[in-house]
């Protein structure tokens, strides 16, 4: 089976990919099963890899090394991580669909530490017998980012994630069977697979019950991260369209015209490289439910043409002239304040109330805070079980920034963070302090310290005391760097450490700096 490249690259996660990739510096590439390059992430042109693939001898040996970890990676069906003729970190995650290797997803152009002069004179050699330009290379080897070997962990786990995802699609637009039973599945996405005991969730159980066996057109609002994906699903499965297919397409992760092809399938000659006919999306869910995510995200054009589907039922291919009924349960989802997007001028009245029929606000997590401890001891368990290490628990400490961290995004980004803190934990088995994201616990001891009582006494006692906090929560969190520490208050490292012995803070220094 061959994936369907241009679908599973349109994911929510692989744009989120693109961001990453831009912000640790990797270059990403996707390969197809036999190893053929299918499209390219993110590149940059002055990168080192760039320079090695504008060398012939150079990228034939490079090509020949990515294979070589092709093949090691298939036979033992792990993600591998490895070091190219350029002396850089490959890091290659193989597409598994059961026993077949669908293709690659290869990242590089990293380094997991600073190079030594004996490793750069090495480099120098080899590449020099391979016509590479060595003081362009040299040039080019100075941007190249360091990824440490924690943060590429982290990088082949969302790797890994993205990979199961695409999987996951692939069996959906093709209508695979999963390897379980229909009845299993089912099972799996009733109201069980939603964790939380919040009155939110309560109510939201409550109107599902209720609009499960209609084909009423459902209107999900709520944050990014809140479920609604989720909620789509589990209304499909437990629906009378169970049987057929459930159809997902992020209305944001394509262009105008091109949404409008995935929708609604092309002629053959529509445009420029519509060689063959295509069915569109609606087609593909004819019989079943179909979730439009991202709706707001859609342009007046092409709201008038869903109207219609809404309406009657029909659409036209793009390029034809023939009207195709279909049957779809319409679920649509959303971030964005569609009343209001209406008031501007920007959405269809009358798509909106088309869509209004049922409407579901999902609640933000900082909104139901009581799930928290739920839905982090659920992840834990998951992610622990499946990478087969023994359950790992939360600090009391750990717990307590959860529970007073804002989580902008939601439930996606909980599960994000206590996977990233499992893969950072290593072999330890309880989740500390040190662990979590920096901003969380920046975001979380700013708020404590704005809660805290004020304290009584002459003012020069209450500023002495304030200061004397901030400086030891520095001290703890930059791990007794006064250097750094300093700059982050703005003041000279000498006044610092004036205050440090003051305070009496140098008995809990771990190290001079």
């Amino acid at each position: 089976m061959e994936l369907f490249w241009e679908k599973v690259l349109g994911l929510r996660i692989s744009k989120k990919l693109v961001e990453v990739c831009t912000t640790w510096g990797f270059n990403i590439r996707y390969f197809n099963s036999i190893g053929q390059e299918i499209r390219s992430v993110y590149r940059s042109d002055t990168t080192a890899c760039s320079l090695i693939e504008h060398t012939p001898a150079a990228k034939q040996v490079c090509d020949i090394c990515i294979k070589k970890i092709f093949q090691a990676a298939k036979e033992s069906r792990q993600s591998a991580i490895e070091k190219c003729p350029a002396g850089l970190t490959v890091l290659v995650v193989p597409i598994l669909n059961r026993d077949d290797c669908l293709g690659f997803v290869v990242a590089a152009g990293v380094l997991d530490r600073p190079l030594s002069e004996n490793d750069r004179q090495d480099l120098k050699a080899h590449l020099s017998s391979l016509d590479v330009n060595i003081e362009e290379y040299e040039k080019n080897l100075q941007d190249v980012p360091i990824v440490t070997h924690e943060k590429l962990e982290v990088f082949k786990g969302l790797l890994e994630t993205m990979v199961e995802e695409m999987i996951s699609y692939q069996r959906e637009i093709t209508k695979e069977e999963p390897p379980s039973p229909f009845s299993e599945m089912q099972k799996k996405l009733d109201f069980s697979s939603i964790i939380g005991k919040s009155l939110p969730l309560l109510k939201i159980f409550g109107t599902l019950e209720k609009i499960i066996p209609s084909d009423s057109t459902v209107l999900l609002l709520g944050e990014s991260g809140t479920g609604k994906e989720l909620i789509a699903r589990i209304v499909h499965y437990n629906s009378p369209r169970r049987e057929k297919a459930f159809i997902a397409e992020n209305c944001s992760a394509f262009s105008e015209n091109l949404l409008e092809s995935e929708l609604f399938g092309h002629e053959k000659g529509a445009f420029t490289g519509a060689v063959v006919q295509k069915k569109g999306l609606f087609e593909l869910a004819d019989g079943g439910t179909f979730l439009l995510d991202e709706i707001g995200d859609t342009s007046p054009a092409l709201q008038t043409k869903m109207l219609r589907v809404l309406q009657d039922g029909v659409f036209k291919r793009v390029g034809g002239t023939k009207f195709i009924t279909v049957d779809v349960r319409i679920i649509a989802a959303t971030n964005k304040d569609l009343k209001k997007m209406v008031e501007k001028g920007t959405f269809r009245e009358d798509l909106y109330y088309r869509l209004n029929e049922i409407r579901i606000l999902l609640p933000p997590l900082r909104e139901r805070s009581e799930d928290i401890p739920l839905l982090s001891n659920y992840f834990l368990t998951k992610f622990c079980t499946e990478r087969n290490i023994p359950i790992k628990h939360l600090s009391d400490e750990v717990l307590e920034y959860f529970l007073n961290y804002s989580w902008p995004g939601n439930v996606r980004e909980l599960q994000n963070e206590v996977k990233r803190a499992t893969l950072l934990a290593g072999f330890d088995t309880v989740i500390t302090k040190k662990l979590i994201s920096t901003n969380m616990v920046e975001e979380v001891e700013k708020k404590t310290y704005l809660k805290k009582p004020k304290s009584s006494g002459t003012l020069k006692s209450i500023v002495e005391t304030v200061e004397r906090d901030i400086i030891r929560e520095g001290l703890e969190r930059t791990n007794w760097n006064k250097s750094k520490l300093a700059r982050e208050l703005g003041i000279s490292r000498k006044n610092l450490i004036s205050k440090v012995v003051k305070y009496g803070l140098e008995k809990g220094e771990k190290g001079k700096k």
